[in-house]
């Protein structure tokens, strides 16, 4: 059978734990390790030069390495905790995603998280337009191709402040607003349909439910209820279609202009501009595939876990 689902749970609450990376989501992560009542021994694994070292709490351990190292050298970082979460991101190019999974694996940790903090690529498939997501895959054929290792994948959609990031393209918040008469002028760009729908979760979200998932005692009413076919968790803070997100903007002020960016027309420019990863990525939530799952159907859901869904996240943003 394959070693994702109810039977990678471990036996006891594991207390070592190595978080790689200290980006939005791996301080999220930590932050919330942190709090957990069952206390475990949290370590941040930068590299030595690292500018995060500054920000990573006094009584977190830092363990200065590279997740670039030869797998054996990283499986020797990795072997001493329990629990590995991978909070890396997609900064160590590709093939840097099988590279991390493989030493783990060679490492012979209790339970490992890979950095699938996102959408679904089994569902997307491979040849899309972004091609790190087909090595995303192999590092799920990876984990199912073995049983030593216990491992679980959640998909969290797209990162909430990620939708206003101005290299994604969808919401441009106009920088020449009349600050003084109040006047606020932001354009919103669907991508392929206004209908469409795209799953957002804050990085504190997700770090609080992975501290849920890894920490919790195990009982039937708080199961992982991961899909015992994929190995894969899903929670949603928001689901929302491009057309809310405009009307979401409007509520709180902004006079918003609509454009639509079609699946041909965002084919065309990147036939044009093969380089551009923003176009790559407008792409994938174009075709509307593996980006959006219900909210009360997710995880956290299931449960009734409060979240923060994004009405509540832009009323508090200081972007907005």
């Amino acid at each position: 059978m394959i070693s994702s689902s109810i039977a990678n749970e471990p036996d006891t609450i594991s207390k070592r734990i190595l978080v790689l990376g200290a980006g939005e989501l791996g301080l999220a992560i930590i932050s919330a390790l942190r709090a957990h009542s069952s206390s475990p021994e949290v370590s941040v694994l930068l590299r030595p030069d690292s500018s995060s070292a500054g920000s990573i709490p006094d009584n977190i351990h830092i363990v200065f390495g590279d997740l670039s190292d030869p797998v054996e050298a990283l499986a020797d970082t990795l072997r001493p905790f329990e629990i590995v979460i991978s909070a890396s991101g997609f900064a160590g190019g590709p093939g840097s995603q099988l590279h991390i999974a493989r030493a783990a694996l060679h490492a012979g940790i209790e339970w490992y998280f890979p950095w699938q903090f996102g959408v679904d690529y089994d569902v997307i498939g491979r040849g899309s337009s972004q091609p790190l997501f087909d090595e995303q895959l192999s590092v799920r054929e990876l984990l199912r191709a073995q049983d030593k290792v216990k491992w679980t994948i959640v998909s969290t959609g797209l990162f909430t402040s990620f939708l206003f990031e101005p290299a994604f393209g969808v919401v441009n918040l106009d920088s020449d607003s009349d600050s003084k008469t109040g006047g606020r002028r932001a354009t919103v760009t669907a991508l392929g349909d206004w209908k469409n729908r795209v799953t957002v979760t804050p990085a504190q979200d997700i770090g609080r439910l992975v501290a849920h998932i890894a920490l919790d005692p195990r009982s039937p009413a708080n199961a992982d209820e991961v899909d015992e076919k994929t190995g894969v968790l899903h929670i949603a803070s928001d689901t929302l279609t491009f057309e809310r997100l405009a009307e979401l903007l409007e509520k709180r002020g902004w006079e918003v202009t609509r454009e639509l960016a079609s699946v041909a027309d965002l084919q065309a420019k990147l036939e044009a501009e093969p380089d551009d990863v923003g176009l790559r990525y407008q792409l994938v939530w174009a075709r509307n595939r593996g980006v959006a799952w219900e909210v009360e159907s997710s995880w956290n859901g299931r449960r009734g876990i409060p979240m923060e869904n994004l009405e509540t996240w832009l009323a508090s943003s200081s972007l907005l």
